[in-house]
């Protein structure tokens, strides 16, 4: 029909809104934003390869605190 000038009939031109988003689609909408968020995401990688990497010195010189803590007494 418009191909031949004429306007679209009433029942086509209503627009159907969207019922609101209940409180619970909003909140998970913003929880998937944030979590998808590049910046957020490689704060976190960092975070976790400093993580690993103390408990990995941790595991590997377990006297380490009590060293330090003998030179520190140490005049």
């Amino acid at each position: 029909m418009p191909m031949r000038g004429e306007l679209p009939s009433v029942a086509a031109r209503v627009c159907a809104r969207p019922s609101p988003a209940s409180p619970a689609e909003i909140a998970w909408s913003r929880f998937v934003a944030t979590i998808t968020n590049r910046d957020l995401t490689a704060v976190v990688a960092v975070c976790t390869i400093g993580y690993l990497i103390a408990v990995n010195v941790i595991l590997r010189f377990p006297d380490f605190g009590e060293a330090v803590a003998t030179l520190a007494t140490f005049p």
